[in-house]
């Protein structure tokens, strides 16, 4: 239940910014795919932390955080240019 509500709570700022800032601009589809990656980050890390302890879950952590700057950043400029990629 934790990870919803810290979920919506990440999706709040760019709820707001929508609202407010006239050039940004977010549908729905951004809302939920950006809501499962954040859910899916978090429940990973959850994970992580649960199972793992020392070097291990520090390297598991970072590569966790590595992957989802990765996939934000590629769904939202295209960074390596696949068929998903934003803008």
């Amino acid at each position: 239940m934790k990870k919803i509500i810290y979920t919506l709570i990440l999706l709040t700022i760019p709820y707001l910014s929508n609202i407010y800032i006239n050039d940004f601009n977010w549908s729905m589809v951004d809302f939920i795919i950006m809501g499962v990656l954040i859910f899916s980050c978090i429940s990973f890390i959850s994970f992580i932390k649960k199972k793992f302890n020392g070097i291990k879950e520090t390297l598991a952590l970072i590569i966790v955080v590595l992957v989802f700057i990765l996939l934000w950043a590629e769904l939202a400029v295209g960074i390596f240019g696949s068929p998903f990629a934003g803008s």
